[in-house]
């Protein structure tokens, strides 16, 4: 039951991860990166680029989480993401894809 939590979590993101992608008028070039990082973190992701999509998972079950999304990432062909790591900071508790190509300036 709880892995089946995990996988649903882990669609529901991708889910809003492939609607940035479309939203925001990704090209085929552009990419996306992922990051496991604490409030701090996320609110640093979210001043530097735009579009971000973040979920906040609990601490325990975000290693799970990560492996769900990039196992579940084959299925979304329209979502780049060249580099599957995902780096990670002490304390994370969000589960974030933001595109390096996209700073705010």
């Amino acid at each position: 039951m709880q892995n089946e939590s995990i996988a649903l979590q882990a669609k529901v993101f991708l889910y809003h991860l492939n609607n940035a992608n479309n939203e925001n008028g990704f090209r085929a070039k552009e990419s996306w990166k992922f990051s496991q990082v604490s409030e701090q973190g996320k609110a640093e992701i979210e001043h530097d680029y735009f579009p971000t999509v973040s979920f906040r998972v609990d601490p325990k079950k975000i290693h799970d989480f990560a492996a769900s999304v990039l196992s579940q990432l084959k299925g979304q062909p329209k979502v780049n993401v060249p580099d599957l790591n995902v780096s990670i900071q002490t304390g994370s508790e969000y589960f974030i894809a933001f595109s390096p190509d996209r700073v705010i300036r």
